[in-house]
């Protein structure tokens, strides 16, 4: 008898933020966004794109440690030394990039306070299964991790660690799907500003 599938805590909030990107590719595609613009615009693109790259090296780094183990274990090594929620902080900081890749103030706002709501929402949610998985234990990470502002000086790095290459190989998907919405952002913005599509609104 076929069992149902399990659907994970976090496919709504990857389907929204999917959809959102969705729309702010669109958006990208009808506007005139002029505010940053001509060697500025592509300096600012250009730090978008290295933004997004940091970010998705850094969700890599850190699926090392946790792929395969987030739901069995309470994991306070590598970057989870230093912060509680490090894929939280790294999407994040990737949203932001990808909002300085569509050369737009208000585009760029908008995802960074969506971003900050969804992710500070899944930290909280996240904070409380760890409770009940782990009790003390992630009471006492809690109070000397912060959540999403990394203390370097607690960064620690164990000699070696067991990697799951079919969960971390996700890592990678996940990092290209990153750096391919950046990209296809400045495709689109270039199309706009070279008139290959239609310009239907300003935005700053």
């Amino acid at each position: 008898m076929p069992t149902a599938r399990t659907i994970s805590s976090s496919t709504p909030r990857l389907r929204v933020t999917a959809a959102v990107l969705a729309a702010t590719i669109g958006l990208v595609a009808i506007s005139e966004r002029s505010l940053i613009a001509g060697v500025a615009g592509g300096l600012v693109q250009l730090a978008g794109v290295a933004i997004v790259v940091v970010a998705s090296l850094g969700r890599i780094w850190t699926s090392a440690f946790i792929a395969g183990r987030k739901d069995t274990s309470l994991v306070r090594s590598g970057p989870y030394s230093a912060v509680r929620h490090p894929l939280y902080s790294l999407s994040l900081l990737a949203m932001s990039g990808i909002g300085l890749v569509t050369r737009s103030v208000s585009i760029t706002v908008a995802l960074c306070l969506f971003s900050a709501i969804v992710y500070a929402r899944a930290a909280r949610r996240e904070d409380s299964v760890l409770s009940g998985l782990h009790g003390d234990a992630h009471a006492g990470f809690a109070a000397g991790t912060p959540a999403f502002w990394p203390d370097a000086a607690a960064y620690r790095v164990p000699e070696s660690i067991e990697l799951r290459p079919r969960v971390f190989w996700k890592a990678f998907l996940d990092a290209g799907s990153l750096l391919g919405v950046a990209l296809l952002l400045c495709a689109v913005d270039l199309a706009q500003r070279s008139g290959i599509t239609p310009t239907l609104l300003t935005l700053p």
